[in-house]
């Protein structure tokens, strides 16, 4: 079994309590990740509230976005992104988060930057993620383009500047 951080009742930060639960497994096209970091976001919080209800086939342990290290996983996929046992990667999850192994989708797998933390490399999934599917993905934007971002100040404002300024 593996620890993980469950939701004992819906309400404030002290329903959270530490469980035992199985350990995941990888099925194709996914790697198992054992945790150093969990990202906190406002689905997380609103899970926690009652406010959030978990998708169907997802974790209902909270915790969308991790950094840790790949333990195992789809061979064949891992390979055809270039990434393997032992990488410190950082994953945007549908849930399952906060515990010491998660299994995520390879495709939805970061290599974690040089020079950062895993606490650090588990903020970027949910911001970069999200602005690349909608500003690059779907908008399209090209170098020369000019782009409105409001709220600037947020988590996702700040990454939508800085990767714009990047292109």
């Amino acid at each position: 079994p593996m620890k993980a951080i469950e939701i004992s009742s819906f309400g404030a930060p002290d329903v959270l309590r530490l469980g035992e639960r199985p350990v995941p497994v990888a099925g194709a096209g996914e790697l198992l990740i054992r945790v150093a970091a969990s990202g906190v976001n406002r689905p997380d919080v609103l899970q926690r509230t009652g406010n959030y209800p978990v998708p169907p086939g997802a974790s209902d342990i909270p915790g969308l976005e991790v950094a840790g290290v790949i333990e195992s996983g789809d061979a064949a996929a891992m390979a055809g992104a270039g990434i393997k046992v032992g990488d410190r990667v950082c994953a945007l999850v549908a849930g399952g988060g906060y515990a010491q192994l998660c299994v995520a989708p390879v495709g939805q797998c970061l290599p974690v930057p040089q020079g950062l933390t895993d606490i650090e490399a588990a903020s970027l999934p949910e911001t970069f993620f999200t602005v690349w599917s909608n500003v690059f993905d779907r908008a399209r934007l090209q170098a020369g383009e000019t782009l409105l971002i409001q709220g600037g100040s947020s988590g996702i404002g700040v990454t939508a500047i800085q990767m714009a300024k990047a292109l």
